[in-house]
């Protein structure tokens, strides 16, 4: 499906409707999963209790996005190939299985026509990697291989290194120290306890990421561990459930919030002159679903840069389907 395709479909969905909030809520699936996972949560409850508030994370340091590399981090990648594992299917159903891509086409062209259906299609639970959470939520501030823009952003491979028992001791040993395995493991377990305390509660520059599970947590820790360079442990690899709401919650906490506020003004020109950032819930207001694409793969249009306003830095590295479960999200929080 082309960009024009997705945007026709969803802006079409959206402004037919406008009541993809109260079906979610109104039809939360009820089976359980053959894999005894948690059944996926409706949308609305999905959104409502992880929805951001407040202003963005750089008002909170008292920066502004020409001060810093926060949020711009992100790299030139190309789109990934195949990011999204198979469908956790549910029981006694006989769905084919799936990835985000089909969930988010397969609700776009059945809104119309089955409403409560799509809006079950939404919370459908599919495996993301260690990979595609590092993209959603860490890539726009360590960049794509973990290493940061020193000073100001840490890279993430040193402290990863260190929670490694093996590459611990060959680090106290290639300086001359006596190291027994009891010592090698205490080192490496503080390492990891400061490290697993930094991701959840951030640091001075860093916000928090508390709104991970504690499964989400193991799965990205495999991945910057593979970062890392680390021997592989019993979390590379790992697979997690996820849903398309779910995955529109992690980047607009992960990556989004970081220069937008949840709420307040809109994109205007008044706004892209005075160098206002619009906020979150004024996207789906204002802009279409091929506007936000277009937006967020190539960042600031030439008119955004010569108004003298805030440049939009690019993510080419999200799928277009991402950025649809994220105007999703949006939407869905509208008041």
């Amino acid at each position: 499906m082309n960009r024009t395709h997705l945007a026709f479909l969803l802006a079409t969905t959206l402004a037919v409707t406008g009541l993809l909030a109260w079906t979610s809520a109104q039809n939360a699936p009820t089976n359980k999963q053959s894999t005894a996972q948690e059944p996926a949560r409706p949308i609305a409850a999905e959104t409502k209790g992880g929805a951001v508030q407040g202003s963005s994370w750089l008002k909170h340091l008292g920066l502004n996005i020409s001060q810093t590399r926060m949020g711009q981090m992100g790299g030139t990648d190309p789109l990934p190939a195949s990011s999204h594992a198979k469908l956790i299917l549910t029981a006694g159903t006989s769905t084919p299985p799936a990835n985000l891509n089909s969930v988010i086409q397969r609700f776009l062209t059945t809104f119309h026509t089955e409403p409560h259906q799509a809006s079950k299609i939404l919370n459908e639970q599919f495996e993301a990697t260690g990979a595609d959470l590092y993209r959603w939520n860490c890539q726009s501030c360590h960049g794509p291989d973990g290493q940061g823009s020193a000073p100001e952003i840490n890279s993430v491979i040193g402290p990863v290194q260190g929670t490694s028992p093996v590459l611990t001791r060959k680090r106290m040993e290639a300086r001359g120290l006596d190291v027994d395995d009891d010592m090698v493991q205490q080192v490496s377990e503080l390492a990891e306890g400061s490290l697993r305390d930094r991701l959840r509660h951030g640091g001075k520059s860093m916000p928090s990421f508390e709104y991970l599970r504690p499964d989400e947590v193991e799965a990205l820790y495999g991945y910057l561990e593979k970062l890392a360079s680390v021997p592989p442990t019993k979390r590379d690899g790992l697979l997690v459930p996820e849903s398309a709401a779910r995955v529109g919650e992690h980047i607009v906490r992960g990556t989004c919030h970081v220069c937008h506020d949840a709420t307040g003004p809109g994109a205007g020109h008044e706004a892209l002159v005075q160098g206002t950032i619009p906020s979150l819930a004024s996207l789906p207001k204002e802009h279409s679903l091929s506007g936000v694409v277009h937006q967020v793969h190539d960042g600031s249009c030439g008119m955004m840069k010569i108004t003298g306003g805030e440049v939009m830095p690019a993510y080419p590295y999200f799928t277009e389907e991402e950025i649809a479960a994220v105007y999703l999200v949006a939407y869905s929080a509208r008041p």
